[in-house]
């Protein structure tokens, strides 16, 4: 592995030909100043980039409408749908759909047992959620916001899982409790180790044929 970037980071925001992601450039009374930086595969530059690159990666052509929706944009979770439509699961779990109009519509909210989810992803018209606190990785109705299938529980193969990143019929699931990436396949529901690191590892994308991770000492290129 190589190492990018030891600051802090919040997410990491995979593109077609490298990432996008928030850090900590400094902290003063007000709370922490967040820039924002890019990864390009093309000439492994990185560069600071400007908040509204990084809103569009993060919400779409919307995103204007979708920060005034957000109490906080840099921790809120975000799905651009496939019909161009976006996804937006509040800190408590509520849910709002953005139109492609910019009409924005409360959908419900994606929640198990009272706790809002550490991560969500699409899959085949689907939310894919993930809760730390219980360790299950639920499948939620994209029209509904009902739990359909649940993975895990009692006796759980996930520890705090914090990520899910979804590429074709896989989920990897970052684990900080157990510092693994344990992929799912959202077909089978059959599960099984991928990485196995020394420490809490909290995030996970590709971009092309690159894999990338965030672990508790930095952003990592595999």
């Amino acid at each position: 592995m190589k190492k990018i970037f030891d600051g802090k980071i919040y997410e990491v925001l995979p593109k077609s030909d490298g990432i996008i992601f928030p850090y900590q450039k400094a902290v003063v009374d007000e709370g922490d100043i967040v820039w924002y930086k890019m990864l390009s595969l093309e000439n492994s530059l990185l560069t600071d980039v400007s908040e509204t690159i990084y809103m569009n990666m993060k919400f779409g052509s919307n995103y204007n409408v979708a920060v005034n929706v957000c109490k906080n944009f840099v921790s809120e979770k975000a799905l651009i749908l496939p019909d161009g439509r976006t996804l937006l699961c509040s800190d408590n779990g509520q849910v709002f759909i953005i139109d492609t109009d910019g009409m924005i519509n409360i959908s419900g909210e994606i929640k198990y047992r009272d706790s809002a989810p550490s991560a969500i992803a699409y899959y085949k018209n689907s939310i894919w959620a993930s809760f730390a606190e219980s360790n299950v990785l639920i499948r939620f109705n994209i029209n509904t916001m009902r739990a359909e299938l649940r993975i895990g529980g009692k006796t759980s193969p996930f520890a705090t899982p914090e990520d899910i990143f979804v590429d074709t019929e896989w989920a990897y699931v970052c684990n900080s409790g157990s510092n693994r990436i344990i992929k799912v396949n959202l077909e089978s529901y059959s599960v099984e180790d991928y990485y196995n690191f020394e420490e809490p590892v909290y995030r996970y994308v590709k971009s092309g044929n690159f894999e990338f991770v965030l672990l508790e000492s930095g952003l990592y290129v595999i």
